[in-house]
Order: C-alpha cells, then sequence, then structure tokens
C-alpha cells in the first residue's frame, strides 16, 4: 500500500509535535514531505497559519499540508473500497453514511495511502487524541466479532462449525453468494488495516502531558498503540514548562514536571524519548522549523509489534512496553486470544497451531509471549 521510500509517522495526542516534526524535516533535510490532520479542528493548520487543504497543498517549496473532511472525503473514499471489497447488501451512497465511531479515522487512513504515492519521503500525521486512533484501529475486529456472532463467519475463507452452531442467524439462511461476499469483506476490512499500518513504514509516537494524569495515560497508551498494530518508536513529553526559582507560583508544577520526565524515563528505558517546551502558537512555519530539530528522530527498523512463530515453535508475540500488570488480562474465546488492556480489548485470531490446545503467556520484558503448554 505504501510506496517502498515513504515513512509515516503518526503523532497521537498533541498537534504541535507532527507540525514541528514536519517543519524540520521539510527545511533541514529537503525532503518531500507531506503534514496531515486527520482531526475534527485541523489544529495543525492553525499552528503554521495555514488554510485548510482537501487535497495536498504546498505550504513551502518541501512542505505540503492536507486536512482530511469526513463529510467531503467519505463519498469518494467509500465508493473506492466498496470496489475493492465488494461489500454485500444494497448500494448506499457515502452521502447517507452514519459516521460511525472510529470510521471515518480509518477511512482517513486509508485516503492518507493514496497520497503517499505523490512521491512524499516523510508524513506526519495528527491523529488527534490516543483514544479515537485506538477506537478507529478496531473498527475491523468489530466487523469481524459481528459476523462471527450473527452469521459464525470467523476465519480465513472458511467457517468454523462451532461458531456455526451458535450464530444468532444461521448462515445456511442467507443464499451462498451473500456468504462468500461477506466472508470476503471481512477479510479486506483487515487486510487493509494491516496494510496501511505496515510496520516497515508506519510507526506511531505519543505525546504526553508532563503530570501525573499524562504518566498515568502513557501507561495505558503506550502498549495499547502496539496491541492495536502500530510500531510505537518515541515518546514526546510537553508542552514543557521552563525552569523557575523556588517561590515561584509555577514552582509546584516544575516539580511534578520532573517526577514525571523521570518516571517515564524508568518505565520506558527502551523508547526514546523527546521533549516539546511550551510555547505560544506561532502562526508560521519558520518559527516551528527549530523546535522540530530537536523532536525529529529519523525512523528506524524495528520489530512488528504483534510477531508469529513458524509451525515448528508456535507463538504469538506482543509487544507492550511498559504496560502494568494490573491494566492486562488474556483469555481465549473459541479461536480467538482476546486481551484486555485498562479500557480496550483486542480479539486476535490465535495461530492454527495453538487453537484448541492449552497455552500459556510468558512476560518476556516488554513482550507478552503466548505459547503452547508443555
Amino acid at each position: 500500500m505504501w510506496p517502498a521510500t515513504s515513512q509515516i509517522i503518526i503523532f497521537s495526542g498533541e498537534a504541535s509535535a507532527a507540525a514541528a516534526t514536519a517543519t524540520a524535516v521539510a527545511a533541514a533535510q529537503h525532503q518531500p514531505t507531506l503534514l496531515a490532520s486527520l482531526t475534527a479542528t485541523h489544529a495543525c493548520a492553525t499552528l503554521i497559519g495555514a488554510q485548510l487543504a482537501l487535497e495536498p497543498t504546498h505550504i513551502t517549496s518541501n512542505l505540503d499540508l492536507w486536512t482530511f473532511h469526513p463529510l467531503t472525503d467519505l463519498s469518494t473514499t467509500w465508493a473506492e473500497l466498496r470496489a475493492r471489497v465488494n461489500v454485500p447488501g444494497p448500494p448506499i451512497d457515502g452521502s447517507d453514511l452514519p459516521l460511525l465511531p472510529g470510521l471515518e479515522l480509518f477511512l482517513a487512513v486509508y485516503r492518507l495511502a493514496t497520497h503517499a504515492q505523490r512521491g512524499y519521503r516523510i508524513i506526519c500525521v495528527d491523529a488527534g487524541p490516543p483514544d479515537t486512533l485506538l477506537r478507529a484501529l478496531s473498527v475491523p475486529d468489530t466487523f469481524r466479532w459481528i459476523m462471527r456472532q450473527l452469521f459464525g463467519l470467523d476465519r480465513g475463507p472458511g467457517q468454523s462449525s462451532e461458531s456455526l452452531a451458535r450464530a444468532a442467524l444461521p448462515a445456511n439462511l442467507l443464499p451462498f453468494e451473500q456468504i462468500g461476499q461477506m466472508q470476503e469483506a471481512r477479510v479486506r476490512f483487515e487486510q487493509l488495516r494491516d496494510a496501511a499500518l505496515d510496520p516497515a513504514r508506519v510507526r506511531a509516537r505519543l505525546v504526553i502531558h508532563p503530570d501525573q494524569a499524562g504518566l498515568r495515560s502513557a501507561q495505558v497508551y503506550a502498549p495499547a498503540l502496539p496491541l492495536f498494530g502500530l510500531t510505537f518508536d518515541a515518546l514526546i513529553v510537553g508542552p514543557l514548562l521552563p525552569t523557575v526559582s523556588d517561590g515561584h507560583a509555577l514552582a509546584a508544577s516544575v516539580l511534578e514536571q520532573a517526577t514525571v520526565l523521570a518516571a517515564i524515563a524508568a518505565r520506558w528505558p527502551h523508547v526514546p524519548l523527546f521533549h516539546l517546551p511550551l510555547l505560544a502558537t506561532p502562526g508560521s512555519v519558520a518559527h516551528f522549523a527549530t523546535i522540530g530539530q530537536s523532536l525529529f528522530h529519523p525512523p528506524t527498523p524495528l520489530s512488528p509489534p504483534i510477531t508469529i512463530g513458524p509451525i515448528h515453535d508456535p507463538f504469538i508475540s506482543l509487544y507492550l512496553p511498559g504496560v502494568a500488570r494490573e491494566d492486562l488480562s488474556i483469555s481465549v474465546s473459541g479461536d480467538e486470544l482476546i486481551v484486555s488492556l485498562g479500557p480496550y480489548r483486542r480479539h486476535l485470531l490465535l495461530p492454527t497451531t495453538l487453537r484448541g490446545v492449552p497455552i500459556r503467556a510468558v512476560r518476556e520484558g516488554d513482550r507478552l509471549t503466548i505459547r503452547r503448554r508443555e
């Protein structure tokens, strides 16, 4: 889906980090760069003093801006998806679609992949709050769960006899052609999501506030992003208050900030940590370029967040950096491994060699590995 030369960096939590990184890359690296905003208010455009852009628009010689508009782009994207996925049922026009939670962001990521074909070397994406991003990435899994519960269609091009027996609406009541279309649509949605999150090209960076609430959010979001398929490669903390003297009105906040920074470094010692300073709205690209230099961490090869072992050594390994024991639980339902992390839950299809056999989970550093129980 992504061109071989493109690198996509998804920033979640603070628009200024995406804007600063994109402007720095464009100014210092002299590489074609796209700043993409997938949020409702498009704070990135405000920060650099640019107009909203329905299509990638030149801001400087090496920097383009694109702001995703769900109501404008949904019809076009939906038509393309219908042609590729062959969604069953009556034809539905994009203008008739409700904006279901997470759907617009999932479609925006798909649209972003088409813009990547324009030759951008770096694409910096402001994806908004982590919760919104995570809900969007769960859409294909939710679709699979619905197909399994309603019709018993839960894997591959085939069907599970156990799921068929439990289905609310037995699939044998539906025309054979429609069953095949529904199964193909379910598989294609998952394939599109996985291709859009190609770990060789796409990575996520989490921006958190330098206080105790920000630390707690990082404990949940940092492992949740890779659980839902994103390669997580950096933490950004900010906006950071400047150092002040004792007795200053902000002294307590600055002390809390230092405590949180130390706690973050201790919990995620192997994750690059960057500082985002507090600043007034620049309103221009030039002001952001200098700040972005301290944030730009060149993408480097990383292990996929979820790996599957070979047939002779079956396992499924999940990268969950800094996850707290009390936030994590796992269970098995049929052919699915259910991983609960704080308020999030993901249903993962187990490898064939781990289905129907006793399994065990072992924490190995930042990885949770599920293997056959001997």
